[in-house]
């Protein structure tokens, strides 16, 4: 079933939750759940009725029989909850099913949603002072809704326009891939189309900084670097954007030097996310300055080449280039979240589809079965949605596996051997796919037709 025919609203009680659930379903000709409605329905009786015959724990097993029915729904917009998303259970299930938004505003202004009667409807609010009592429980739920995909804070914007922003959300994200990194944590890869205009969104609940640092290069930077700080603010985040040079010769430590100072200049500190808006150049360099300035600082990817989102900006390895060899001095830097929006990629030239297509292939290769079918199929103009993915998913496999490239990882260097020593041998005037290309059929001598089924790292 498809991630983006489903919508969860989350937050507090009186965020918005069941209002803009109704507006975004039917701006996107969805149906409207609401969990709470659909829970007194079937036990007939109102939430406060359930809580008293039957205590929190029996209201929470109504609510885990609810999701494993929406499981088997598609096109619903589902307003949960208060409470819903404070289970671990329940929210991993949510969040496997579709986008999950935490809506949010100030603890009074949730209390004057509800009124001065609230406690005497609201079992959980009975107690001290209302406003008092809901900057507890924010407090104690801030965990969860902090986990969740996007956040959306409902205090000031009109209903309609939140409405349209919600929507949007559905309707960008098509595909999100979980990564675990080492020591238990995890990252997703975000696959869509307008992604760029949810950064913000994806960004605000994260507890960072209220500033982040866009890193970028001087051809990307006029294309997508306003969009993302325009989305940035949408999400109240403030943003700054530091520029390097465009290009393999502009991935030194001279740039990241520069790139130093910006930060210092722009008042960062170790709070404040880098952003790598780019090919796999401003990932790789921006990634090092990540992974290096104040002892690290949280690092997302925004991937704007083919090539990078294939394979540059999945796994964590960062680093630059030197006079006496390709990407020895770097780090494993695993990013806070990749977002990969294709729409980028209509402005790609076309050189750098190609670059894109030769890690595309090799992944391909390597995979072996449907993945190698599908690569071998992809054509001048054709789409390289499922190829795209098909890559994305094997790198994931691999570097789950081997995080820090002490064994399995080296398969994807197939074709980089012969590769890093043509992009040199030409003072990197033949680009990194190109050479990756070149070095693929260099190899293709040494293997017979049989290679990508008997050596490919599929289980």
């Amino acid at each position: 079933m498809s991630r983006s025919s489903r919508l969860f609203l989350c937050g507090f009680m009186a965020s918005g939750k069941s209002t803009l659930g109704r507006m975004a379903a039917h701006t996107l000709g969805y149906d409207f759940v609401d969990t709470d409605h659909e829970i007194e329905l079937s036990a007939g009786m109102p939430i406060s009725g359930i809580f008293a015959s039957e205590g929190e724990t029996g209201f929470r097993n109504r609510e885990s029989a609810l999701v494993a029915e929406l499981s088997g729904r598609q096109r619903i917009v589902v307003a949960t909850g208060g409470g819903m998303v404070v289970s671990p259970r329940l929210r991993a299930l949510l969040k496997e099913l579709g986008p999950c938004v935490g809506l949010t505003a100030t603890p009074a202004e949730y209390a004057r949603r509800l009124g001065p009667n609230a406690a005497a409807r609201r079992p959980m609010l009975q107690g001290a002072d209302l406003t008092q009592r809901i900057a507890v429980l924010l407090a104690e739920r801030a965990p969860a809704y902090s986990d969740l995909h996007y956040t959306v804070d409902t205090s000031f914007d009109s209903p309609e326009i939140l409405a349209q922003r919600l929507a949007h959300i559905v309707l960008a994200e098509q595909e999100r891939l979980p990564v675990q990194t080492p020591g238990g944590g995890s990252y997703d890869i975000i696959l869509g189309r307008g992604l760029i205009d949810q950064l913000g969104h994806m960004l605000a609940g994260r507890g960072w900084a209220r500033r982040a640092a866009i890193i970028t290069d001087e051809k990307v930077g006029p294309l997508y670097a306003a969009a993302a700080q325009r989305a940035l603010g949408q999400g109240g985040l403030d943003s700054f954007v530091a520029t390097m040079p465009a290009g393999e010769a502009a991935k030194h430590l001279r740039t990241v030097e520069d790139l130093y100072r910006a930060l210092a200049q722009g008042g960062v500190d170790r709070n404040t996310p880098v952003i790598a808006l780019g090919g796999g150049v401003v990932g790789d360099t921006a990634g090092f300055v990540a992974a290096t300035y104040l002892r690290g600082l949280p690092f997302v990817q925004v991937p704007t080449s083919l090539l990078a989102m294939a394979d540059s900006s999945i796994g964590g390895k960062v680093g630059v280039d030197t006079s006496f060899g390709k990407n020895l001095v770097g780090a494993f830097k695993q990013p806070e979240l990749v977002v990969a929006d294709l729409a980028t990629l209509a402005s790609l030239p076309a050189v750098e589809r190609q670059c894109g297509l030769a890690e595309i292939v090799k992944a391909g290769l390597i995979d072996g079965g449907d993945a190698w079918a599908r690569s071998r199929a992809i054509g001048e103009t054709s789409p390289v949605t499922a190829p795209l993915l098909d890559a994305m998913r094997l790198k994931r496999r691999i570097v789950e596996e081997d995080p820090f490239e002490k064994d399995k990882r080296a398969w994807l260097n197939l074709g980089h051997t012969f590769g890093h020593g043509l992009e040199a041998w030409s003072d990197f005037r033949i680009k990194h796919g190109q050479a990756v290309a070149l070095g693929l059929v260099s190899r293709s001598s040494r293997f017979d037709r049989a290679w990508p089924v008997r050596c490919g790292p599929r289980r």
